[in-house]
């Protein structure tokens, strides 16, 4: 068992539960809006747990009305995701604590995104 590939089914499911429509690290560019893409771009290992670092982006284009249903959907995933546990295995099980909330300027200013960075404490292995 690959502990990262596990940890990301995981999240995946607990996301498309929220929402549908979830990419990992990058969408297609023809990805229907609004969708989420989650990344686990870093680890940390201090010898007891290892803490990544979850990234999830939401994206929705301006065709579709203001920001609201940019902040619904980030809402929903969020409910789905902070403070919640993940049994992957006996032995291995990880928990989810929302860091921050970001609301990011892209060049094409028509585009709405926002970012939730979380915190998975993995325990075992």
């Amino acid at each position: 068992m690959n502990k990262v590939i596990e940890i990301r089914k995981a999240i995946q499911s607990a996301i498309k539960e929220a929402h549908p429509n979830v990419h990992f690290e990058n969408a297609p560019d023809d990805a229907a809006y609004p969708y989420i893409v989650y990344n686990l771009p870093d680890s940390l290992n201090n010898g007891t747990l290892e803490n990544f670092v979850l990234e999830v982006d939401g994206w929705d284009h301006p065709d579709n009305g203001d920001s609201t249903a940019l902040e619904m959907m980030m809402d929903t995933v969020d409910k789905a995701m902070n403070r919640k546990t993940f049994v992957i295995a006996p032995d291995l099980f990880f928990t989810i604590y929302r860091d921050s909330r970001e609301t990011i300027t892209e060049k094409d200013k028509r585009l709405k995104h926002r970012r939730y960075t979380y915190q998975a404490r993995t325990y075992g292995e």
